[in-house]
């Protein structure tokens, strides 16, 4: 259930809010005194804060700088509540890190609309959060089943996949999800290698994932390109709006097989993607700036060695 933790001095605010939140299906934690709200932020992690500026002792903007800057509390977002309607008062709560201003008499539709807002944003946070750690635990994994080798290769691709993903201005969002595949990707070629089975076998580690959907999409994209994508796959991934990461998470896979192949040599690999690309119709675009890519690092190299 998400969770609202509301503070304020005076009771009878307090108790009509706590109404209020719980009618729209919250759940609330309350406290009176700043320093118990920060013990609270820090005990329950609530998904929003409702912080009023005028309570006894700490301040409502002392507790706020406290909470941002808490590693633990920076992220819960914290919506204001203040009589004052003062531009200034306004520009140093943001500053300190306040997220949303509440103007009393509170408008409770207003109040509302906020909690809706900010729910769906910490959701899409939360989401980014739990995929990096992913990341990064697929990083470490990578590291503790492959060859030093194999790790130099598949930390290329991770490079270059979040280099196409930013000259292609794909979103933070996008990136990361690109980032993620070429990680799974590695792992299930991996598995198959060791084991004896298919990619589809292996895909049951994704299970327990958030991205399981949109990635299973990509992966069943990237193997089918060449012997051709059914029309149902291709609904599917222009409804997830995956078009421009398929794209690029194909052209990388070959990539990183040709490259394999050509025991790393990148110019050998380039030449090799340049010629299937014309053959099979590969996503034009992409193909070309991966060129650009690695002939600007290998000429960035060339001079360094010299």
């Amino acid at each position: 259930m998400k969770t609202v933790l509301i503070v304020d001095d005076n009771l009878k605010n307090l108790d009509l809010f706590k109404d209020f939140v719980e009618s729209w299906g919250y759940v609330t934690i309350t406290a009176q005194q700043g320093k118990d709200a920060i013990c609270f932020a820090e005990q329950y992690l609530p998904d929003i804060i409702l912080l009023d500026v005028m309570l006894p002792g700490m301040s409502g903007y002392e507790v706020c700088r406290e909470l941002k800057e808490n590693p633990k509390t920076q992220h819960i977002p914290v919506v204001m509540i203040t009589v004052l309607n003062d531009i200034a008062d306004r520009i140093h709560g943001y500053k300190i890190g306040a997220d949303q201003f509440l103007v009393k008499p509170v408008d409770y539709n207003e109040l509302h609309a906020i909690l809706g807002s900010l729910f769906g944003k910490k959701s899409m946070y939360d989401e980014m959060e739990s995929r990096w750690t992913v990341i990064e635990s697929l990083n470490i994994l990578l590291k503790q089943i492959l060859p030093p080798e194999s790790v130099i290769m598949a930390d290329r691709k991770f490079h270059y996949c979040r280099k196409l993903c930013d000259y292609l201005n794909l979103s933070k969002n996008e990136t990361e999800q690109g980032l993620l595949l070429v990680r799974i990707q590695d792992i299930i070629a991996t598995l198959c290698k060791q084991k004896g089975s298919t990619p589809e076998e292996e895909m049951d580690f994704l299970e327990p994932l958030k991205m399981e959907k949109w990635a299973k999409y990509l992966l069943l994209y990237i193997r089918n390109y060449l012997s051709g994508i059914d029309e149902n796959l291709q609904r599917k991934i222009r409804e997830c709006h995956l078009e421009k990461l398929a794209g690029i998470s194909f052209v990388l896979d070959r990539y990183g097989s040709i490259l394999v192949s050509e025991n790393g040599d990148d110019n050998k690999a380039l030449l090799k993607l340049r010629q299937e690309s014309s053959q099979f119709a590969y996503p034009d675009d992409v193909v070309r700036l991966l060129e650009q890519i690695v002939n600007d690092e290998l000429f960035m190299k060339s001079l360094k060695d010299k």
